[in-house]
């Protein structure tokens, strides 16, 4: 059996950059993340969620298919930053795509963190695809 769905090429472009916007949209709005140091020119920016467990800080990036081993974590005056890139184990600019929605290329992403947190206990530690 067969299933129908609708599809939009717009819609899919929607989605690709979908959450660039949303991590941009509120330093338009309110300021709440304008002191965060804005990113240089990246081909793609990883997801980010950060939470409080147990009295511990945990920051985790989103970054399935980059090789653990060739990504930079860096702590400056309570900026964590990473970079890094994913690289196409195929060529990427290939016209032979039906979709199309995962990003190839160079990447860094910066957060601030909480007042109070030690730089020298940072750690890092990549598990399926989560740094």
């Amino acid at each position: 059996m067969t299933t129908m769905m609708h599809w939009s090429p717009f819609t899919s472009q929607f989605h690709l950059h979908h959450h660039h916007v949303e991590d941009l949209f509120p330093r338009f709005v309110d300021g709440a993340a304008a002191d965060e140091a804005a990113p240089p020119a990246a081909s793609w920016l990883p997801a980010v969620e950060g939470r409080l467990e147990d009295g511990t800080y945990i920051i985790q990036f989103v970054l399935p298919g980059v090789d653990p081993k060739a990504v930079e974590v860096s702590v400056m005056d309570n900026l964590l930053t990473i970079k890094g890139e994913r690289k196409a184990n195929h060529d990427p600019t290939g016209k032979d795509y039906f979709v199309r929605e995962v990003a190839y290329g160079a990447f860094e992403r910066s957060v601030t963190l909480p007042e109070g947190v030690d730089a020298a206990q940072v750690e890092a530690k990549c598990v399926n695809g989560m740094l």
